[in-house]
């Protein structure tokens, strides 16, 4: 089973992923493509919520994935693609059918903004990869409306390890944070749901839970 964290180092300097390539240097097989994603949070605009209805929705684009959204609402997830793109068969959680020709974040804009405002947007444009023996790393600053927010990292791991050894990677990947003195993050590779792993709704799950303040 494919595993995934990813990391949000807020106190970041837009020079801090030079010097995490550095530190990952000894480690490294190849430097492949560059990467991006863009994460938006919309709010409801609906009056009179019931008790304990969810305010805030997620959507999550990466380009390193066939440009595919992972739209978020509490524990249920949507997938969906943009024009030309491929949706593979199994892109289904939570009942949601996912077969949509339009990200569902361009719909929430375009025909649903009486319901959704949208809150905040995050961009991470030509993040590098990076690939060693034990991971995937992708690292990008991040932006939101021009301003520098921080550093991402999204790991993930291929090989069919157990928790406990993926946990021992990603806490190395931690301690080189550590050697460049970068101490101050945030981390998850929570499943959005234990009991059905999705490693694409996983990923998207995570990037909400380290970058939604």
């Amino acid at each position: 089973m494919k595993r995934s964290a990813v990391l949000f180092v807020e106190k970041a300097t837009p020079a801090t992923i030079t010097e995490f390539h550095d530190v990952l240097s000894n480690d490294l097989e190849s430097v492949k493509e560059k990467w991006s994603f863009e994460f938006k949070t919309f709010r409801s605009s609906v009056k009179n919520l019931p008790v304990g209805e969810p305010k805030l929705l997620h959507a999550v684009t990466f380009s390193h994935r066939d440009n595919q959204s992972v739209v978020i609402r509490s524990k249920s997830a949507i997938v969906t693609t943009a024009q030309g793109s491929t949706i593979p068969d199994d892109l289904v959680l939570n009942s949601c059918s996912a077969g949509a020709c339009e990200p569902f974040d361009s719909v929430l804009m375009s025909k649903l903004s009486n319901l959704w405002t949208l809150r905040q947007s995050i961009k991470g444009d030509f993040g590098s990869t990076y690939k060693t023996t034990e991971l995937t790393i992708r690292a990008a600053n991040i932006f939101s409306y021009g301003s520098f927010k921080g550093l991402v990292i999204e790991l993930e791991c291929e090989d069919d390890v157990a928790a406990e050894e993926f946990q021992q990677r990603v806490d190395k990947i931690c301690n080189y944070l550590k050697d460049i003195s970068v101490g101050d993050f945030r981390t998850c590779s929570d499943h959005i749901d234990p009991s059905k792993p999705h490693f694409l709704c996983d990923v998207a799950y995570q990037y909400i839970r380290v970058l939604e303040l």
